[in-house]
């Protein structure tokens, strides 16, 4: 059972227990080696997972691509420079083998560990590690599967059963995921005879709080579900919203990253130790209003207040020129001396890493609003949504209270009122409030939607509609891997699996 990986976080964050006031079983769980015959104890297990979630899910390659592809980024070095201009052989199977591994040999395998072992394993009664654990396997399998498609889901991790699991269809696994939170939520009602608390590092245990946050996971699925089933998949949206977040203070995020060399957020550590993406010119034109590959800008009075924010200038350099990169078309800038960098305000060493916000299910409510007629419903959505990110990104006061020209512009143009709310504009909003740790995300919306809209003069040779499989399960489990590649959709996407 793979559970190493995370322990050098766990370790530089002192496993987060606090320094006092721990017992001697406390302290005999804790000091349990996790590699020895004896088995993990929950407690161990937990700040393990949950650090996973965040940096090997939705922290590395899976978000970085996806970052790329949905024009948030430019690839200006290495990997993703080649995957920005689509190379051949720039995003092919070996692309994605780590983090296949972390989320089945790493994530899931613990969590379907935990599971048994809190259920009617050696610490049976522990509910409230058993619905927490259900919640994180349903996000760690929706990324998987909402990235490849048909993955391993009913024969997964059952050594006894098979090595060579099957691929289940994406329309069974999401029907699973959607059993596994209702499972989850019963379970996180139930009396718990342990509570994980400060191992737990996004609620500290909270299972009100688990609970909001696997009905905001049941509406984002829901909503991915959109081309496939318009109207049924609106009437989930608002079934789960109610139940699920009512405050950017309910938000599942991960805020435990330090400043040292083995804690820091691993976006600052691709960012400032490798430099392989730029902010792209398709972000910056959109918050200036302009089109994609405009070079000028005719009416800088309505640009988003939220530029300065999220963006730094060029070397950030105070007062220096803000100079966005050509997807598709970039020169090599590795050492940032070209292009503007994601700002220092969005990613730094310790930045927190939201997974799903309370802003990105307002949005979620006004798509699926929309789509049901309630045009009102909708639209107070929405600037509901606007206005969350606004604040969130320091801009909120001076667009609702200031007088200047621009100001007003912008709240014409954002706040255009129920009648002129369209999916673009909720996409675009939602788009910008993503940026840029749920990448992932704006990649689910953009296959679902066609929004925002592209400019990588490559797209018209081909656009990435899925992952690769990696080439650990080609190379084991060839027999059972689909036959399809990247160019095909996933099934909520196009309507077929493969």
């Amino acid at each position: 059972m793979k559970r190493t990986k995370a322990l050098p976080y766990l370790m530089m964050l002192g496993l987060a227990f606090g320094s006092g006031a721990c017992s001697d079983d406390k302290l005999d769980e804790i000091n349990t080696n996790p590699n020895s015959p004896e088995q993990a104890p929950l407690l161990l297990l937990m700040p393990q997972v949950t650090v996973g979630a965040a940096f090997s899910v939705s922290g590395t390659d899976l978000a970085w691509y996806s970052a790329v592809f949905t024009e948030m980024t430019t690839g200006v070095h290495a990997q993703f420079e080649q995957a920005d201009k689509r190379s051949n052989g720039s995003f092919v199977s070996t692309a994605t083998s780590n983090n296949w591994n972390d989320i089945y040999a790493g994530q899931l395998q613990d969590l379907d560990y935990m599971i048994a072992k809190g259920s009617t394993g050696e610490e049976a009664g522990a509910w409230r590690y058993v619905g927490i654990a259900k919640v994180l396997k349903a996000y760690n399998l929706s990324v998987a599967t909402d990235l490849f498609g048909r993955v391993p889901y009913t024969e997964a991790n059952k050594p006894s059963v098979t090595l060579k699991p099957a691929y289940d269809p994406q329309q069974q696994i999401y029907q699973g995921l959607n059993a596994l939170l209702d499972d989850a939520i019963l379970d996180l009602a139930k009396e718990s005879n342990k509570v994980p608390g400060a191992s737990d590092f996004f609620y500290a245990g909270d299972a009100a709080k688990w609970t909001k946050a696997a009905y905001a996971l049941k509406a984002r699925l829901a909503n991915h579900l959109s081309k496939r089933d318009p109207n049924g998949s609106a009437a989930a949206v608002l079934a789960a919203l109610p139940k699920a977040f009512a405050s950017s203070a309910d938000n599942l995020t991960f805020s435990r990253y330090a400043a040292t060399a083995i804690g820091e957020n691993p976006w600052f550590q691709e960012e400032n130790d490798r430099g392989h993406f730029a902010v792209s010119t398709s972000f910056y034109n959109l918050l200036r209003n302009i089109p994609a590959t405009a070079a000028t800008d005719p009416n800088p009075a309505d640009n988003d207040p939220r530029i300065s924010f999220l963006i730094d200038p060029v070397r950030r350099v105070v007062g220096g020129p803000i100079v966005g990169a050509p997807n598709g078309t970039a020169v090599n800038d590795q050492g940032g001396t070209i292009y503007s960098r994601v700002s220092r305000n969005v990613i730094n060493a310790t930045a927190a890493q939201p997974i799903i916000t309370f802003a990105e299910l307002k949005f979620i409510e006004a798509e699926a609003r929309l789509r049901t007629g309630d045009r009102a419903g909708a639209y107070e959505a929405y600037v509901t949504g606007v206005n969350t990110d606004l604040t969130a990104r320091g801009a909120s006061t001076s667009v609702s209270t200031s007088t200047t020209a621009a100001s007003q512009a912008f709240r014409d143009r954002v706040f255009m009122g129920a009648a002129g709310l369209t999916q673009q504009a909720i996409i675009q909003q939602k788009y910008i409030s993503l940026f840029i740790y749920q990448s992932i995300e704006a990649y689910n919306d953009y296959r679902r939607t066609g929004f925002p809209t592209l400019s990588n003069p490559k797209n018209s040779v081909f656009f990435p509609r899925r992952f690769p499989y990696p080439q650990s399960e080609i190379a084991t489990n060839s027999e059972n891997v689909p036959n399809t590649t990247i160019a095909n959709g996933v099934w909520w996407d196009d309507g077929t699996e493969d």
